[in-house]
């Protein structure tokens, strides 16, 4: 019995097997053979260009004048945030900057393009003498920062320690120069 059906199995198995190679020797289709040149097209238009011969005249259109946009204004802090930024000021007024910058970092999870956040945390990595990432952060909030002039000023304040603290001086001369033109 159970060598009846796999005698049977294997017989359909065959079968399927063959049929595509009996179809495909019934078939009589001649595929042409197609001329090969090596020489490439002689007029073939640049992608956007009318085909050789032709142009194409593009109407003018004056130009609408373009309203002047105001500058952005900020939109107030949210009160959690000025609960967590005042919270990571006392934490470093107490000299516990460990605990401050995970402050800052739930502060940063709800706004992560405050400037004055990211310059707590500069400060609090200065403070653990971590200068890299203190001068990492304080760049990071001087991009953000827009036009406060006061927050810039900080902020190289602590990039011109945190090179001094890892012994690029030449860097710092350069960045107390940027700190006059700010």
């Amino acid at each position: 019995m159970k060598q009846n059906l796999f005698v049977r199995w294997a017989a359909i198995c065959s079968i399927l097997l063959l049929i595509p190679f009996f179809m495909a020797s019934c078939a009589k289709t001649i595929i042409p053979s197609i001329p090969q040149t090596h020489e490439p097209p002689r007029q073939v238009p640049e992608i956007g260009e009318p085909p050789p011969g032709k142009t194409i005249e593009k109407p003018v259109q004056p130009q609408p004048e373009k309203p002047s946009i105001p500058a952005p204004q900020k939109e107030p802090r949210p009160a959690i945030l000025n609960t967590l930024i005042r919270k990571a000021e006392k934490e470093l007024l107490l000299r516990k900057p460990d605990i401050a910058f995970q402050t800052l970092e739930r502060a940063l999870a709800i706004d992560g393009r405050d400037p004055e956040v990211w310059h707590l945390m500069a400060k609090a990595r200065l403070m653990n003498e971590q200068y890299r990432q203190a001068e990492s952060l304080a760049r990071k909030s001087n991009t953000l920062a827009g036009d406060d002039r006061s927050l810039k000023k900080k902020n190289w304040k602590i990039i011109i320690r945190s090179l001094e603290e890892q012994g690029r001086v030449e860097e710092a001369d350069q960045a107390r120069r940027s700190v006059d033109s700010v």
